[in-house]
């Protein structure tokens, strides 16, 4: 792939770590799910989703819970907080209703993004006490023009 090139799939980011989990379009699940690796959801998920791995929630997929991984890819909904290390990524049609913890995070024209949002070094899980250039930073419905 070219340097700059826009031409990323969906998830592009995150394709270090082999999707090892897939819950399909068709598929709904109450209650929470667990695994190392990584996590695909093209369903409906009516609880938490925590990885080691990435995770990563196609544009039919949905997730009413919080959701934690190494990376977080969001094309379709996520109602609750989101939690990781590393980098969110919520793509044009993405949606996410809650809080965000994160490393770094992109939002993609008509992307959403309503909630609060922690980033930078002690972010994702950090235990250090803030400072003036970590504080948190407070969004209503956000969808860059």
């Amino acid at each position: 792939m070219a340097w700059g090139s826009k031409t990323k799939p969906e998830g592009a980011e995150t394709s270090r770590d082999a999707i090892e989990n897939v819950l399909g379009r068709s598929c709904m699940i109450r209650g929470d799910l667990t695994a190392d690796g990584a996590f695909r959801i093209d369903g409906t998920i009516e609880g938490s989703v925590e990885s080691h791995g990435a995770v990563i929630v196609g544009e039919s997929g949905t997730v009413r819970g919080s959701v934690r991984g190494s990376n977080v890819v969001v094309a379709g909904t996520v109602q609750g907080d989101v939690i990781c290390p590393g980098h969110l990524e919520i793509l044009a049609k993405g949606r996410v209703e809650g809080d965000i913890d994160a490393r770094s995070m992109r939002i993609e024209t008509g992307g959403v993004f309503c909630g609060t949002s922690r980033m930078g070094q002690q972010a994702a899980g950090g235990t250090s006490e803030s400072s003036d250039d970590e504080a948190p930073v407070r969004h209503g419905a956000f969808s860059p023009a």
